[in-house]
């Protein structure tokens, strides 16, 4: 018990120690993973911003650009001021706006107002201008469409907002003011916006359309807003003479996320795109430079490896390691107590088979020295009985070397063939007397058609294996009423079986699964029993393997004992 309570404890600090280990690993390896997948996340992010910003870029320079009188639907074009001085009066030419024939794709509708005067739009011409636009060779239907767009745009703005609007470029060295990783990034791609359009933002109005003399301008840069649900680009433009206006383009919030999204659909299949609302402040991670938007990347694909984690696999071996390593280890010294109870046994079995014979052979032989045995039948007597224990010392002494043997790896001599009947008679000899001294008569059971059998055996071994089985039954068939012993032969198949059966209990089906066991027999056991160590059958199987042969027990009890030993034939 001591010793399995000590197993048992190294099993468990084992198995503590690994499995600490184990848990540890893998909570640094999926920390790690965790990791991997977040840069991977952040890095395919950083690739999408750009995209879209890049995506952009030219919808908002274009719209950055145009000129502020786009923003009418017909203009008085600079070469009148050229020709008729700085005030042409109403006969002169007008042109019509680029923006009165429509708007790109991903515009709804160009619109302006002063802080006093009406919502308009180069779109949508008013009074005269309407006529004069279907001449110009607008579209009534197109018209009638923007119309629309405007009736709605003025149900939703809030011009109150725009007019108070901040606008301005921020200068690099506001940009690049903050030193957190995302705001860094967002910088750069706001940088790069700015580098792309800084050509193109000029402080005072083109020299393309207002005449130098005529009244000085300054227009602020596009800047994207929020107005409700609706995306906005808006400036102001501030007139010497004539107070600010705003400017703006209604974008197609809808179709821009579209196109945005199916731009990094390679990258983020399952991205979508939220606004980001006035007064957020400074929450620039994972938003775009050019509008109020943040990206939200989505799920990803998991990435693991093929075949599994290294350090899972690391891991299973440990264990399986640790487990074969334990399960070798109890074997062992499961093997190691085992052997030792059956030397124990052993031991004692033996030292109770030989006290008797020595007990016998003290006595005896100090009677007849001694001259106290003065009949000579009473003496030959103690003589007989002297032999009997010689004899059965003998095969014990006889038995226990064999099974050494065996033990150190000596096999018995290569087997030969031999005719099955002489090798009965030679060897059945000392069977006979053994079954004599029992009381008992041996029967030989040999038809004529296997007598010049041949069977392949190592004479020697087979004898002992013989008599072990005839021994075997003297004692344990001993006072039955038939003292028959029958060894008969038979055919089976290809083998030729010499079965040695008696007429005694037989054997319990308890005992039967330790019949062919080394050392099973205690002393105990030996003193309610026949004598003997628990050794002959043990070794006989062994002898029978060891020359190509095999001895089965097919008794059962009350049936008497029933052993067949089969042999090969050439």
């Amino acid at each position: 018990m001591p010793t399995w309570m000590a197993l048992a404890a190294c099993v468990a600090l084992a198995c503590g120690a690994l499995g600490w280990l184990s848990v540890t690993t893998l909570r640094l390896e999926r920390a790690e993973a965790q990791t991997r997948a977040e840069s991977r996340v952040e890095e395919r992010v950083r690739l999408a911003l750009w995209r879209m910003d890049g995506r952009l870029a030219r919808l908002l320079a274009q719209e950055s650009t145009r000129v502020v009188s786009a923003w009418e639907p017909f203009y008085v074009p600079l070469h009148v001021f050229a020709q008729e001085g700085n005030a042409p009066g109403p006969a002169a030419a007008r042109i019509a706006s680029p923006l009165l024939y429509g708007t790109p794709d991903e515009v709804r509708l160009h619109f302006a107002f002063q802080e006093r005067g009406p919502l308009r739009s180069p779109q949508v011409p008013v009074g005269g201008q309407h006529t004069l636009a279907l001449t110009a060779g607008a579209r009534s239907e197109q018209l009638q469409q923007y119309g629309a767009r405007l009736a709605e745009l003025q149900a939703r703005l809030d011009r109150r907002v725009l007019l108070q609007l901040e606008t301005g470029t921020p200068s690099p060295e506001t940009v690049i003011a903050a030193r957190e990783p995302s705001a860094i990034e967002f910088n750069r791609r706001q940088m790069q916006a700015i580098g792309n359009a800084a050509y193109l933002q000029m402080p005072g109005e083109a020299p393309e359309d207002v005449a130098p003399t005529a009244q000085e301008v300054q227009v602020s840069p596009m800047v994207p807003v929020w107005m409700g649900d609706e995306l906005l680009l808006v400036r102001q433009v501030t007139r010497e003479r004539g107070g600010v206006e705003v400017q703006g383009a209604w974008l197609d919030w809808a179709r821009i996320q579209s196109l945005l999204l199916a731009e990094v659909t390679d990258l983020l299949p399952a991205a979508v795109l939220e606004r980001v609302p006035p007064g957020a402040g400074d929450l620039l991670e994972r938003r775009l430079a050019s509008l109020p938007v943040r990206l939200i990347p989505g799920a990803l694909p998991a990435a693991e490896p093929p075949g599994g984690s290294p350090v899972i696999w690391s891991l299973v071996v440990a264990w399986s390691a640790l487990v074969v390593a334990l399960v070798a280890v109890g074997l062992l010294l499961f093997g190691a107590l085992s052997l030792s109870e059956r030397r124990a046994a052993f031991v004692s079995a033996v030292t109770h088979e030989l006290r008797t014979p020595l007990t016998t052979f003290r006595m005896y032989a100090e009677m007849l020295a001694e001259g106290m045995v003065t009949d000579e039948a009473q003496r030959r007597g103690y003589y007989e009985t002297l032999q009997r224990e010689s004899n059965r010392l003998a095969h014990l002494v006889e038995n226990v070397l064999a099974y050494a043997r065996l033990e150190r790896k000596r096999s018995p001599k290569a087997a030969e063939p031999l005719a099955l009947g002489g090798f009965l008679r030679d060897s059945l000899g000392r069977s006979e007397e053994r079954a004599r001294e029992a009381g008992m008569s041996l029967v030989l059971e040999l038809p004529e058609a296997l007598e010049a059998a041949q069977v392949r055996v190592e004479p020697s071994a087979a004898e002992q294996v013989l008599f072990n089985l005839v021994d075997n039954a003297c004692k344990y068939a001993h006072g039955a009423e038939d003292t028959r012993i029958h060894v008969r032969a038979e055919r089976r198949g290809s083998r030729l079986a010499i079965v040695v059966a008696d007429h005694g209990q037989g054997v319990s089906r308890t005992d039967a699964k330790s019949l062919f066991e080394p050392f099973s027999k205690s002393s105990e056991r030996a003193a309610e029993s026949g004598p003997g160590v628990g050794l002959g059958l043990a070794l006989s199987r062994r002898l029978a393997r060891a020359m190509g042969a095999e001895l089965r027990y097919e008794g059962g009890q009350g049936t008497g004992a029933v052993f067949a030993f089969l042999l090969r034939t050439p």
